[in-house]
């Protein structure tokens, strides 16, 4: 070998070896940085055109990355994010029930019927017929509360999933103008890796709003799909929209609203199917509860008669509601019990009595007092007590379902992300070691160089 081509193989090995040094540098650098990915350079022979031995290159400087541990945490991030939606709103609607308590609505029922027993024991007491109206209006006020409490709720879960879409569509924008970038800067034969983290950062928030899938292209850039719907390539990016389809909320496409995505996890999975499903079965079993409260106790009070009033009691007056020209009407309003104004006016239009005149007459106080124990076909053969407190089981287990499904997805997520660090993160040890291999063979190639300079010395000094 000519003295010159040991000065082409040492410059070109420490300058080898240097950018191996940069590399490992960088990963030091980035040992604390979620979101990036450990660097990998890949050393090999170069040789001239004889095909003779030139010294090494840097053939590569790999992404250390599995693809398919990507998709394994993505999904089951999507879930976790969908279970712990869920378990969030389903807390704010286990708090907003208060149970169990003194001042819920079980145990409004209970001090309700209560209150008609009492006046079973004196039917003509004054007092006890107040106490009547005022446990009908403290029901009635808890279930108002209730019924306006799962609305606002319901209202506050329509605006978080307006604010989830727009947040998916910002996701979508940046990833489209980073596939540019990268693509860009492969095409000039520029790595992109920190471009690409950035990327992946993107597409891993984004599968905690939805579930997603992603094809990479040999260009460096990637399709991101949503829910089985184009999202975003190279080429350019959809845009989403909130849409109500027969009481449903679906993420359509804005430029074609025919484009439904199927939504089957993430934090808008989650939304869509509290606001769709979830609280109006709540409300729809509540407001059935309240509807067959009122319409049993209406039954028998109807029946009965008030108190002597100029020497004459009547009947026909409903507990709740008024008398319209077709039935009661008005007996539930936005989840208010509506007590029948004659009722308030004077609490001895309470009927107790089930014979005209009879003041002292308490079957009908007894008849309503002893509808708390009763079970109705409306209620699936429940009483009131525990129709209430099926649809507090019902939130109850759907809460507890969401909090074993986060549990169980946290638990997967974690074991999965250990093997992405212990595959992908930076081990700083391992990078140590490197560099001082690295700094080692650029020493080596530094001395070559002082040796043909000497061998170039010695030739001069023969002259």
């Amino acid at each position: 070998m000519s003295i010159g081509g040991l000065f082409d193989i040492s410059v070109r090995t420490m300058s080898t070896y240097q950018e191996a040094i940069n590399v490992s540098s960088n990963n030091i650098s980035n040992a604390g940085n979620p979101d990036y990915t450990r660097q990998r350079v890949l050393l090999a022979s170069e040789a001239n055109l004889d095909g003779n031995g030139a010294g090494v290159k840097v053939q590569d400087v790999m992404r250390v990355r599995q693809d398919v541990l990507d998709t394994q945490i993505r999904k089951y991030q999507s879930t976790f994010s969908d279970a712990d939606k869920r378990s969030v709103v389903l807390q704010q609607i286990e708090t907003l029930t208060g149970e169990p308590s003194s001042t819920g609505i079980s145990a409004g029922i209970t001090n309700f019927f209560n209150s008609w027993n009492e006046l079973s024991a004196n039917p003509t007491s004054s007092q006890l017929r107040l106490n009547v109206v005022q446990k009908a209006q403290n029901l009635s006020q808890r279930f108002k509360q209730t019924v306006n409490g799962l609305t606002d709720i319901q209202y506050s879960v329509q605006q978080q999933a307006n604010s989830t879409v727009d947040q998916i569509n910002g996701y979508l924008k940046q990833i489209h103008d980073l596939n540019l970038q990268v693509y860009d800067a492969q095409s000039r034969g520029v790595k992109a890796s920190e471009l690409e983290d950035q990327r992946d950062s993107l597409i891993d928030q984004l599968s905690q709003l939805v579930n997603v899938s992603v094809q990479k292209s040999d260009s460096g850039a990637v399709q991101v799909n949503v829910g089985g719907s184009y999202g975003a390539d190279q080429s350019g990016y959809n845009q989403f929209q909130l849409a109500n389809i027969n009481g449903q909320l679906r993420l359509v496409s804005v430029h074609d609203t025919n484009s439904v995505a199927v939504v089957n996890s993430g934090q808008f999975n989650a939304l869509s199917d509290l606001y769709s499903n979830k609280i109006p079965g709540y409300l729809s079993n509540l407001e059935n509860l309240e509807n067959t409260f009122v319409s049993k106790v209406n039954e028998l009070h109807t029946q009965g008669f008030t108190l002597s009033t100029t020497g004459a009691s009547t009947n026909g007056i409903p507990f709740f509601g008024e008398v319209g020209p077709s039935g009661v009407v008005n007996a539930v309003v936005d989840g208010e019990l509506k007590i029948n104004s004659s009722i308030l006016a004077d609490p001895g239009n309470i009927a107790a009595s089930d014979v005209q005149g009879a003041d002292g007459n308490s079957n009908v106080s007894n008849k309503i007092a002893n509808l708390v124990n009763t079970k109705f076909p409306e209620l699936n053969n429940l009483s009131f007590g525990d129709g209430y407190s099926s649809i507090l089981n019902s939130i109850g287990l759907d809460k507890n379902q969401s909090d074993n499904e986060v549990q169980s997805d946290n638990t997967i997520m974690l074991n999965l992300k250990t093997q992405k660090q212990s595959y992908s993160g930076v081990s700083i040890d391992e990078e140590m070691t490197n560099i001082m291999k690295y700094q080692r063979s650029y020493d080596a190639a530094a001395k070559m160089i002082k040796i043909a300079d000497d061998m170039i010395q010695t030739l001069l000094n023969m002259f």
